[in-house]
C-alpha cells in the first residue's frame, strides 16, 4: 500500500489569537509524533507538497466575490502587521484571518486535489491531507467555525469536473456537523454526504430528516447523536447504515472529513470515542474503499483540539492507510467510559435504515448465509 502525506509548513502560518482552539500547534504535534515514530521515512509513505487551488477550482463551490474578499482581508492584515499592528483580524463566527491565511487556505483546498491527481494517476493508493484552516463549515459565501474554504467540497467537485467521476462519497466523523458540505451538495445526486455528529451542538444543523432536495433527495444522511455516546453506538451506525448506504451508492472515490474532536479528551466535544475507536471506524472506511472503489480514499483534516489526540490520531490514520491495523494510543479509554449515554443502538439503526430506505438492504459483497447451519441452530441440540 502506498500512501501520500500532503502537508506544507504554510499551514502553520495561518494565525489565530492566543488560546484559540484552532491553532498551528495542532499540526505541529502531528508532525512531531510522525517524526518521533520515524514514520516520515517509512516505506510506502510518499510526501507530496500541495499545490494551490486556483480561483476557478474554488469558484466551483464558492462565490468569486467571497474568494477575493478573503484574499483582500489577508493583504490588509499583512499591511497592518508590517506597521506594528494586529496580526489577526476577526472575520466571521470564531474565524480569523492573518497575513498568510489566504496562502494557507488555497493550499489547504489544493491538498486534496493534489491527492486525487496522485491517486487517479496510480502514483499512490490513498492519501492523508494534514491541512488547516479546516473546511467543512465553510458555506459558498460565508466563513464560519474556523473554516475559510470548504476543502472537501472543493475536492469532491474537482473529482467530478476534472476526472469525470460520477459518484463521490464524503464521510464526516467530526464531532460537529459539516453544514457547509451539506449545503453545497444538498441538491446534487452525484455526491453522497454522510455525517455522524453530536447534537444538539454547533452549528445546529444535521437533523436526520435533512435528506437532500430535488435530484439530491436521499444523498444526504445525517446521524445526530447525544453527548457522551461512544464506540458501541458509532460502530453499528457505521456498519449497518453508512456501509450499506455506501454500497448502494457505489462511489468511485471516498473523501473523509477527519475530525478527532469526538475523542473523550477533546476540549470542545463531549463524546466518548478513544483513538482506538477512531481507528476501528477508519478501518471500516478503508475496507469500504477497497471493496467499492479500488481503495481510492482521501482523508482531509478537520477538527480535533487536544494536541496529544491530534498527534496520535493522525499517526494512527496514516498507519491504517499504509495497511497496518494498530492504533497509536497513549490515552486509552476515557475515565467516564462507564458513564456513557446508553442509547439503544439497535433501535437507532433500525430507524435510520427506515428513514433512508435501507430496510432489507443487504451488502452485495456480504457472505451468503449458511442456510443448513441456520436450520440446525434453530432446531437446537438433538437428543
Amino acid at each position: 500500500m502506498t500512501t501520500a502525506l500532503i502537508y506544507d509548513p504554510i499551514f502553520l502560518e495561518h494565525l489565530t489569537p492566543p488560546k484559540h482552539p484552532e491553532r498551528p500547534q495542532r499540526l505541529e504535534m502531528a508532525i512531531k509524533v510522525l517524526e518521533a515514530l520515524d514514520w516520515l521515512q517509512r516505506d510506502g509513505l510518499v510526501q507530496i507538497p500541495p499545490r494551490e487551488a486556483t480561483e476557478d477550482e474554488l469558484a466551483a463551490v464558492h462565490d468569486r466575490a467571497y474568494i477575493r474578499q478573503i484574499k483582500e482581508v489577508a493583504e490588509e492584515v499583512a499591511r497592518e502587521a508590517q506597521q506594528g499592528g494586529r496580526k489577526t483580524r476577526f472575520f466571521a463566527t470564531d474565524t480569523y484571518i492573518s497575513a498568510q491565511s489566504y496562502a494557507a487556505a488555497i493550499k489547504a483546498a489544493g491538498a486534496p486535489l493534489t491527492a486525487i491527481d496522485a491517486i487517479m494517476s496510480g502514483e499512490v493508493d490513498n492519501a492523508y491531507c494534514l491541512v488547516r484552516p479546516p473546511g467543512h463549515h465553510a458555506l459558498p459565501d460565508e466563513a464560519m467555525g474556523f473554516c475559510l474554504f470548504n476543502n472537501v467540497a472543493v475536492a469532491a467537485q474537482y473529482a467530478l469536473d476534472r476526472h469525470g467521476l460520477e459518484r463521490v462519497m464524503i464521510i464526516d466523523y467530526d464531532v460537529h456537523h459539516g453544514n457547509g458540505t451539506q449545503d453545497i451538495f444538498y441538491t446534487d445526486p452525484r455526491v453522497l454526504y454522510f455525517s455522524v455528529h453530536q447534537a444538539p451542538f454547533y452549528p445546529g444543523t444535521g437533523h436526520s430528516d435533512e435528506r437532500g432536495e430535488g435530484a439530491g433527495l436521499g444523498t444526504t444522511i445525517n446521524v445526530p447523536l447525544p453527548a457522551t455516546v461512544g464506540y458501541e453506538v458509532y460502530e453499528p451506525v457505521f456498519r449497518q447504515v453508512m456501509a450499506h448506504a455506501a454500497d448502494r451508492f457505489d462511489p468511485q472515490l471516498i473523501l473523509v472529513s477527519a475530525g478527532f474532536d469526538a475523542h473523550w479528551n477533546d476540549p470542545l466535544g463531549q463524546m466518548n470515542l478513544s483513538t482506538a475507536g477512531f481507528a476501528q471506524l477508519t478501518k471500516i472506511i478503508i475496507d469500504l474503499a477497497q471493496t467499492l472503489c479500488n481503495g481510492r480514499l482521501v482523508m482531509v483534516q478537520e477538527g480535533g483540539y487536544n494536541l496529544d489526540v491530534m498527534g496520535s490520531a493522525v499517526a494512527t490514520c496514516i498507519n491504517l492507510l499504509l495497511g497496518d491495523d494498530a492504533a497509536v494510543d497513549s490515552l486509552g479509554a476515557g475515565p467516564d467510559a462507564e458513564k456513557e449515554f446508553h442509547l439503544n443502538a439497535e433501535v437507532l439503526v433500525a430507524e435510520l435504515r427506515r428513514i433512508h430506505k435501507l430496510t432489507g438492504y443487504r451488502l452485495r459483497n456480504a457472505p451468503k448465509p449458511d442456510i443448513e447451519r441456520l436450520r440446525r441452530e434453530m432446531k437446537g441440540p438433538q437428543a
